[in-house]
């Protein structure tokens, strides 16, 4: 006890003299950190617009799918929106790990299935993943795994099944229509991954993982692809949704 406490008081001091030399703001309002604040501030994320999908399987996110792919429940922590946005942007461009960690454990905290086994990321291009240095998708799935775990301890990323094979370009700027014909042919299963999962007799429940729900064109693609692939159950979460 007296390891961790001791711990504790060695960061709270580190962390005091980081904010003497280097100014950390809020990415939302651009206030000024406090030494126990990290990444966002208090009252933002005491205001963060939370969509509540969790709530209901008729929610807007879960209506998206609708007509598609079979999905048993998506999630979505907070409607992107105002300065909310710039929550996705400082993980996804500014290399802001530990902020992508901290949002996907609260994100896992309100997804309400138990019986997740594997989450799976939507994959970056290996060219794309090598320029950025990390995959944010991945990055929000490990702190949604931390909460999992407390459900189901088994429960794991898979980062190896679902891969993608071509190099598509940025979705950001592209309406509805452009969104689907950029990522239809974009990703393939891992036939050695799926011929595992196959021989352990089991259907798995898979959670598939992005940054931001907009037209559910990507995250289509890859359920698709999966249910066509391996006998499972699909579920989806995603850090912020366009309302």
């Amino acid at each position: 006890m007296l390891k961790e406490r001791l711990k504790k008081d060695l960061l709270s001091w580190a962390r005091s003299l980081a904010d003497f030399f280097i100014r950390r703001e809020c990415v939302c309002c651009s206030r000024p950190l406090e030494s126990f604040e990290s990444g966002i501030c208090t009252i933002c994320l005491s205001e963060i617009p939370l969509s509540y999908t969790w709530s209901s399987n008729t929610s807007f996110a879960d209506k998206t799918f609708w007509g598609r792919c079979q999905i048993e429940k998506v999630t979505c922590l907070f409607l992107y929106k105002g300065k909310y946005r710039n929550l996705v942007y400082s993980i996804k461009y500014k290399g802001n790990i530990r902020l992508g960690i901290r949002l996907g454990k609260m994100l896992g905290e309100v997804i309400a299935e138990e019986s997740i086994d594997y989450i799976i990321p939507v994959p970056l291009h290996r060219r794309k993943k090598r320029k950025r240095g990390y995959n944010q998708s991945e990055i929000i799935g490990r702190g949604i795994l931390q909460a999992l775990r407390k459900k189901n301890p088994a429960a794991k990323i898979e980062t190896r099944l679902l891969e993608r094979k071509d190099f598509t370009t940025t979705q950001t700027r592209k309406d509805r229509a452009d969104r689907w014909l950029n990522v239809r042919d974009a990703f393939r299963v891992n036939p050695e991954k799926a011929l595992q999962l196959a021989e352990n007799n089991t259907i798995p429940h898979f959670l598939i993982i992005d940054d931001v729900l907009t037209t559910g064109a990507t995250l289509d693609a890859c359920a698709s692809l999966l249910a066509e692939s391996i006998k499972c159950r699909i579920s989806i979460a995603t850090l912020a949704a366009v309302p």
